[in-house]
């Protein structure tokens, strides 16, 4: 079994949100973590954590969990 714990991308904390550089990155990691075929992803409640792993739920067409 294989665990990806990963931090949001580049943040706004005023509002809640990603910068730009912050969509590309969460675009890059979801290409990364595409190679592994995920089974779950689960995310924070936080928009930027959910703005994070949005694209890897699209790329790998997965529902996001959020705790």
């Amino acid at each position: 079994m294989l665990l990806f714990f990963m931090r949001h991308a580049d943040p706004i904390y005023s509002p809640d949100s990603l910068t730009p550089l912050g969509h590309r990155q969460a675009e890059a990691l979801s290409r990364r973590l595409a190679a592994y075929g995920l089974d779950r992803i689960y995310c924070s409640t936080s928009n930027r954590a959910m703005q994070t792993a949005q694209p890897t739920c699209e790329l790998l067409k997965k529902d996001m969990t959020t705790l």
